[in-house]
C-alpha cells in the first residue's frame, strides 16, 4: 500500500510541474490560450479523478482485509459525472478547447504507468 501512496504523490507532483509549465505557456503564448486552458482544466480534473480512484482502491484493500459482508463501490458514476461536467464546461465556454480537456484528462492516468515502473525498479534494487 505504501507503493500506491508514493505513486499517487509522484503523479501529483509531476502533474503540478506540468500545470506550472502550462500556466507559463498560457501567459507567454496568447494565440494558444484556448488549447492550453483546456489542457489545464483537463489536468486538474484528471488529477482529482486519479486521486479519487486511488482513495477507492485503498478502501477496497481495507474492505478485503476486514472481510466484511456487503458491497463495495469504486465510485464509477461519480468519476463519470466529474468527466462529463468538465466536458460540458468546455463545450459551453468558448475560451476552453474540448480537445485540450480530453487530452488533459488522460495525462495523469498515463503518468501512473512510467512512474510506477520507476518506483517499482527503485524499490526492487
Amino acid at each position: 500500500m505504501d507503493d500506491l501512496n508514493s505513486i499517487v504523490s509522484a503523479v501529483t507532483r509531476t502533474t503540478f510541474l506540468i500545470l506550472s509549465a502550462l500556466f507559463f505557456g498560457w501567459a507567454f503564448f496568447p494565440d494558444y490560450r484556448s488549447d492550453i486552458s483546456g489542457v489545464i482544466l483537463g489536468l486538474a480534473v484528471g488529477l482529482v479523478y486519479t486521486r479519487f480512484l486511488s482513495m477507492k482502491v485503498r478502501g477496497l484493500a481495507e474492505y478485503v482485509v476486514s472481510q466484511q459482508e456487503g458491497r463495495f463501490s469504486f465510485g464509477f458514476l461519480t468519476r463519470i459525472c466529474l468527466v462529463l461536467l468538465v466536458i460540458m464546461v468546455a463545450v459551453k465556454v468558448e475560451q476552453v478547447s474540448v480537445l485540450g480537456v480530453v487530452i488533459g484528462l488522460f495525462v495523469p492516468q498515463l503518468l501512473t504507468i512510467p512512474i510506477s515502473i520507476v518506483i517499482g525498479a527503485r524499490n526492487k534494487s
